[in-house]
């Protein structure tokens, strides 16, 4: 069974340990990090945690004992806007079902927060089990931001979902 736990600095170096490219940081957190990730860029993360009300909450999902994934939650309170964002899976337990529970999971908190109405994501669409995940969750298409992102001398598309209070709320 998948749980969350609050992400801590002793979970800094497994994360470090599945991102290893350039393209895999990009997928994972967009083009705002830098390879090699590092502790001060996941500190600078968790001190988004501690403002009041949080900026950003990052967990790990265990499965067991397992580390398994790892995900964070941004807020936008003002617009009453969750993020959801960072979402990995391990390497050794991609393709065994972890990431719709563990994203159910975030969703969870999300729309636990009562001025919290809507929770949006970015994806990049050759990410497909990812795509199927959050389809499965209810995510819509709202829109694709064509040659958005740059990696190397490439160009990704980023496409844009969302999910409504209500939707959600259907969906259970």
């Amino acid at each position: 069974m998948v749980n969350l736990v609050p992400f801590t600095p002793a979970h800094f170096s497994t994360l470090i340990s599945w991102v290893r490219t350039e393209a895999e940081a990009v997928q994972w957190a967009g083009p705002t990090v830098t390879v090699p990730l590092d502790e001060p860029q996941l500190a600078a993360m968790l001190d988004e945690t501690r403002t009041d009300p949080p900026m950003r909450l990052c967990w790990m999902a265990q499965n067991g004992d397992d580390l398994i994934g790892h995900v964070q939650l941004g807020f936008d309170w003002r617009n009453g806007v969750g993020r959801l964002s960072r979402v990995a899976i391990a390497p050794a337990s991609r393709g065994q079902g972890f990431a719709k529970p563990m994203v159910e999971l975030v969703l969870e908190e999300a729309f636990g927060r009562p001025g919290i109405e809507r929770v949006e994501l970015n994806v990049y669409p050759f990410n497909t089990p990812a795509l199927r995940t959050y389809r499965s969750l209810g995510f819509m298409h709202e829109g694709t931001r064509r040659s958005s992102t740059r990696v190397g001398q490439e160009r990704w598309d980023t496409v844009h979902m969302g999910l409504l209070r209500d939707e959600w709320s259907k969906g259970r």
